[in-house]
């Protein structure tokens, strides 16, 4: 992140970390780190199919039922076994669909430490620049709304969260999926008390809801719903979110919210499939966008790439948090004591110094290297003042080491244009250091010049967790962290975006943290929701049309943001671009908008596809529900343009690699203005053709949005975005990159080419079984890894593969321990720890990391037996974007010679 001192942890995960203000931004990073997957499924019941009969049928199988899901939601069971993969599972009569179950986890990072009005530092809050302060204002606070949380549970002790827990307290209901010791992989111990012990969930509940003298949530009057699925341990798996989501919606919930994800980018996984049941059952689902915007577009988390879920983007504030001190400004004869922000250093304590006058070391507050150079002789004795310099031109230490000859204790840096950073105070200087916003020192300078004086009181606020605002220049852009869409279906992704950087709110036992990342955006968007439910009314009064209506109204509502995909340290540079919905979505929410608007806007969302499977004609239904009739005219607004094709023609761009390009559709809107009726929809035309591009391999991606202005003020937009190329064709042959799959085997890593005999000798000093690596330029829906015999031709494909027909010998499995380590190591690791092929839903490979997804197989197929002696071949393929799996040439495989397997060494 790019803060200071005194609390500023980094969204989803709950540890410390420092960062220069010129390094890479850290956040939040639970999207980021994923356990081992399990041995375990989720299968879905054909509809008219009991539960119990399907548990019957699949434990006669010799697989271990683990959860039922008997709702009107899903139907279905979580199960475990050691002889089936999804190709059997499917096979199944009774079972309409089958998941490998994921596995979820929060990285551990770290709080940080981290003005306003001219030389006022109000109470720090982000909902000035949402509109939420004025809904406050009008004593709208979300009073009786019901939101879930679905995380790491609720600290309901807290008391800006209403100190208890049960009916009656702010956080009045919920449930511990999990208990303590889960750790993802272990068994689950569940209870009755959703208690916090990581802090990840206070934090997003009391963002929705904490309510104290200084602080006040999105909806301060909502019901919290704590669902907690991750134990101490920061692990937790794809069932377990199915059933907290059902048990949310189960339990009355108005909207349901969670800061949880993994890369996916598929709208079908099971949890995405729940979670957009239920908004059309009448809840609101939010789920996290994910904090990997450094990875690139195309790089959508799991849950909330769901179809009617919204993806929830990140926004940076232009205030952040800091501490509060008080300055009095004398002149002429009148007095006044003001407010001001302070970011002390991270290592210190905060400042306890009180009637000390402050000293500028200059009037010009345009010269940066200000106490850069030893200073004057003349100047004199500052041991009695706090002194009074500019940000720039040298690091802080040689400003400290000049004013320190002079007796300096206390030294206030003000900023200049430049992001607020973290000072580090170091043990070597007698005196301390710290910053404070650039107005604030250029109203000090400005009284003193004028002949008056300023005294400063930094006595530490009676509640010792207040928070001002300190001013950042750069605010108000998209976050660098905010992971980017769209789906690898070409989907929209994200589908809106809220502030996400430097939030505070709520921790463990009492206290206060500031975090960041889309864990953060995410909470505050449920807020917002629950602000319009609180005040028109949730699915018992609009029935269970209300949440794809709200999310419809949520997306509409959405502010442009301007191109920003680096975080600047100075002022954002005007690049002349609006921000991608692949990046933002809609933009960011603007509740009184979403509240206030007469205007309602219903459509389905402007996908328009790739140009082999071009979507160009879409419908807008206009509601009026005002009063008065209201004519509405459209206008199109092209977003910045870009390709999605990284340096090479390898894998896709980083986010380094993104520039901005005009690439604008051709766009048909209704030849006339409109004019709606109190009561009436109208519904409006609006047809699109793609950009022509000069080279389609680059990957090029347009978007924008369609304006809806009325003439009672009223002005929505509906997002658009689209592909310049043909994906499939595009990816045909090119789902590996060049170079990959590759097999390392034996001693010396040796490719199959050369080493493709084996008899499994898992020795370190052997290694005599297939090493695969393998990277995905593309997101792919399944990779398979199958074996046949000899008599094999490619003609013979049939999906899903059946053992005993046409050659087919069944599917490999692969080794736990394979992504983690380079070897196999006997003494330490268990051959029998392995997972079956087929795979489903796997992420692109990224241009940033590079790393590669490693295979290890020591013989054993997906029924649990192992492969005979003998000749064979095997068949490692991708399938690729909009592919029926049952055409051979919709894959994307691995030429490999004949293997041979040998009699097995032990």
């Amino acid at each position: 992140m790019r803060l200071a001192p005194f609390l500023w942890a980094i969204a989803l995960g709950l540890a410390e970390a420092h960062s220069s203000p010129n390094g890479r931004r850290r956040r939040d990073d639970a999207q980021n780190g994923t356990l081992a997957e399990t041995k375990k499924f989720i299968v879905e019941a054909e509809p008219g199919v009991a539960v119990a009969d399907l548990s019957r049928k699949i434990e006669a199988t010799g697989a271990k039922v683990l959860k039922s899901f008997d709702s009107e939601i899903f139907s279905g069971l979580s199960v475990e076994s050691e002889s089936d993969n999804l190709d059997s599972l499917q096979n199944v009569g009774e079972v309409a669909k089958a998941w490998p179950v994921k596995t979820y986890r929060l990285a551990p990072v770290e709080p940080l430490a981290s003005f306003s009005d001219d030389a006022t530092a109000q109470n720090w809050s982000v909902h000035y620049s949402t509109g939420v302060d004025k809904l406050h204002e009008a004593g709208i606070f979300g009073k009786g709304v019901k939101v879930a949380v679905i995380d790491s549970g609720v600290d309901y002790r807290h008391s800006a969260l209403g100190g208890g827990f049960g009916p009656g307290f702010k956080v009045s209901g919920g449930y511990d999926l999990v208990g303590e010791e889960y750790d993802g992989s272990n068994d689950k111990a569940p209870d009755d008390d959703p208690i916090d012990s990581l802090g990840h969930g206070t934090h997003v509940a009391g963002i929705i809801a904490g309510k104290s003298e200084f602080y006040a949530g999105v909806a301060p009057e909502a019901e919290i719903l704590a669902f907690k699925v991750f134990g101490a341990f920061e692990g937790t798996d794809e069932d377990t979110l199915i059933d907290a989501t059902i048990m949310a919606y189960e339990a009355g919930a108005d909207i349901i919210t969670a800061s949880i994800g993994r890369a996916a980018g598929f709208s079908d996984g099971p949890w995405a499939t729940v979670a957009s049941r239920i908004v059309e059952q009448g809840v609101l689902v939010t789920i996290a966008a994910g904090n990997d915007g450094d990875e690139g577009p195309f790089y959508a988390s799991s849950g909330s790439s769901g179809k009617e879920v919204l993806a929830v983007a990140s926004v940076d504030s232009s205030r952040v948090p800091a501490k509060p001190w008080r300055a009095t400004f004398a002149l002429d004869g009148t007095s006044n004591t003001t407010q001001l922000a302070y970011i002390p250093p991270v290592n210190r304590p905060v400042w306890n110094v009180t009637g000390l006058p402050i000293i500028p070391l200059q009037f010009n507050t345009r010269i940066a290297a200000e106490a850069c150079s030893p200073l004057s002789d003349t100047t004199p004795d500052l041991s009695n003042a706090i002194v009074l310099v500019r940000r720039g031109g040298c690091t802080q230490y040689v400003k400290q080491t000049n004013v320190e000859k002079f007796g300096a204790r206390y030294m206030l840096m003000y900023n200049d244009d430049y992001r607020p950073f973290e000072l580090v105070a170091n043990s070597a200087y007698a005196s301390q250091m710290a910053l404070i916003d650039a107005r604030a020192g250029a109203a000090i300078i400005e009284t003193v010049k004028a002949g008056g004086n300023v005294t400063a009181d930094f006595t530490p606020p009676a509640d010792a967790d207040q928070a001002v605002g300190f001013f950042d220049a750069a605010g108000g852009i998209p976050s660098q962290y905010s992971s980017w869409g769209g789906t690898h279906e070409l989907e929209i992704k994200p589908d809106v975006a809220a502030p996400g950087a430097n939030i505070y709110s709520t921790y463990l036992d009492g206290t206060w943290k500031v975090l960041s990342g889309t864990s953060m955006a995410t909470p505050y968007l449920a807020g917002v929701a629950a602000l319009y439910i609180g005040q028109h009314g949730g699915r018992s009064v609009h029935g269970k049309g209300l949440a794809k209506e709200l999310a419809r109204r949520i997306i509409s509502s959405g502010e442009t943001l301007p191109w920003q995909v680096i975080e600047p340290q100075a002022l954002p540079t005007d690049f002349g671009f609006f921000a991608p919905v692949a990046q933002v979505g809609g933009g960011l929410i603007n509740a009184t908008k979403l509240l206030e608007s007469s205007t309602k806007l219903s459509f389905d969302k402007m996908e328009l596809n790739d140009t082999a499977s071009f979507a160009g004609s879409h419908t807008v239904g206009i509601t009026n529900n005002g009063v008065e009739p209201v004519t509405y005219s459209f206008s199109a607004e092209a977003a910045g343009g870009f390709n999605a094709q990284g340096r090479t023609p390898q894998l896709l761009a980083d986010v380094l690699d993104v520039k901005p390009i005009s690439w604008v559709p051709e766009v048909t809107l209704p030849s006339d203005v409109v004019t709606v009726n109190p009561g009436e929809t109208k519904q409006v035309d609006i047809t699109f053709a793609y950009p022509k591009v000069q080279d389609e391999s680059k990957l090029p991606i347009y978007s924008g949005k369609i304006w809806v202005s009325g003439t009672n003020g009223d002005r929505l937009s509906v997002p658009y975005l689209g592909a310049a190329f043909d994906l499939k064709e595009q990816m045909k042959g090119k789902m590996f990159p060049d170079g990959y799959p590759v097999q390392r085997s034996g001693p010396s890593g040796q490719g199959i080419d050369v080493y493709n005999a084996y008899a499994f000798n898992t020795s370190q000093a052997a290694q005599d079984f297939p090493k695969v690596h393998a990277q995905f330029k593309w997101g792919t829906k399944e990779l398979r890894w199958d074996v046949f015999d000899t008599t094999f031709e490619e003609a013979q494909w049939k999906y899903p593969p059946v053992a005993g027909e046409n050659g087919y010998v069944g599917a490999a499995t692969y080794s736990t321990y394979s992504a983690g380590a380079s070897t196999f190591d006997p003494a330490t690791m268990d051959k029998e720890k392995v997972l079956p092929f087929p795979i489903r839903g796997i992420e692109r490979t990224t241009s940033w990391s590079e790393l590669t997804d490693r295979f290890w197989w020591f013989g054993k197929l997906a029924n649990g037996s192992y492969i005979a002696p003998g000749n064979y071949y095997i068949r490692f393929a991708a399938l690729t974007p909009f592919s029926d799996p049952a055409e051979s040439d919709n894959w994307d495989i691995w030429q490999t010679p004949q293997i041979t397997i040998l009699p097995y060494t032990p």
